[in-house]
């Protein structure tokens, strides 16, 4: 049994993180968070989510490594964090409502912002990695792996697997939104339009509307989940979602146990190796 376990830790590892995305105070906060960034950009969206892993990674593969107290950090200052990410949240949608970008504050020549905020994109990974120490059981399964790793690369492979699994459904998201080209999609695209407050005339854009009103909504509800010590609470339903996807990882592993755990790593290396280039690569050769 334990060599069948060992055989399918970058799975278990992959798998644990996909898990973790579903967990109530990742999902309930992230994932319309991540939403409005998407209707925001509306272009280039895999390599948003590409920057949005790394900082993930950036919080969370330390920790694999063996940094636990970065973990402890985070979960003794939890809602601290949540009241800093929530505050982050809320400015950010309130400059986009404004037509402006938080990272660069002034106006640009398209109210459509199409260039992608890589910074804002990048802090909002930072955040879901600190905000992921509330998985503790999960994220406690990746540091087990990591401590049986055999080398510094395994463990790090170990924790790539898990950022790449947490981030697996908006990878999908982003593919897919590539592939039918949904940006072009007239709803998505929106119109231009402005507006006067007092004496300044402000451009701005339908969907840049709907991002900012989604962020500043975020923002005021992960500041009073923090404040009402309310961050980790979980309908009936996300705990019987958590323990489906329980299942499923369980029943997944039992039945790959057999497959070497250098299989794993060799598909965890092309994927990102595919995204990689799907993302960044490809505007390179266009240039």
């Amino acid at each position: 049994m334990i060599e069948g376990f060992l055989a399918a830790t970058i799975l278990a590892a992959f798998l644990s993180g996909a898990v973790a995305f579903f967990a109530p105070c990742c999902i309930t906060f992230l994932l319309p968070a991540y939403f409005a960034f998407v209707i925001k950009e509306k272009k280039q969206i895999l390599k948003m989510t590409l920057i949005f892993m790394l900082g993930l990674a950036t919080i969370l593969i330390p920790i694999g490594l063996g940094l636990a107290g970065l973990g402890q950090l985070a979960s003794q200052f939890h809602t601290e964090i949540f009241i800093a990410g929530g505050l982050f949240m809320l400015l950010l949608g309130i400059f986009t409502l404004l037509g402006k970008s938080l990272a660069m504050p002034f106006k640009t020549k398209s109210p459509a912002m199409d260039k992608v905020d890589a910074i804002s994109i990048y802090q909002l990974g930072l955040f879901s990695g600190f905000a992921s120490s509330c998985c503790l059981p999960v994220l406690a399964g990746v540091l087990t792996l990591s401590l049986i790793s055999a080398s510094f690369i395994q463990a790090f492979l170990l924790g790539w697997a898990y950022v790449l699994g947490m981030v697996v459904p908006l990878v999908v998201l982003a593919l897919l939104w590539e592939k039918y080209k949904i940006g072009e999609n007239p709803i998505v695209k929106g119109k231009s339009f402005s507006i006067n407050v007092l004496v300044n005339k402000i451009e701005l854009h339908s969907t840049s509307v709907l991002s900012g009103t989604i962020l500043v909504l975020i923002g005021v509800l992960t500041l009073v989940a923090a404040f009402t010590h309310q961050i980790t609470a979980s309908t009936t339903e996300q705990m019987q979602l958590a323990i489906s996807l329980q299942g499923m990882q369980k029943a997944i592993l039992e039945s790959t146990k057999t497959i070497p755990d250098w299989a794993f790593a060799i598909a965890l290396i092309v994927i990102t190796l595919y995204l990689a280039k799907k993302a960044f690569l490809k505007k390179w050769v266009e240039k």
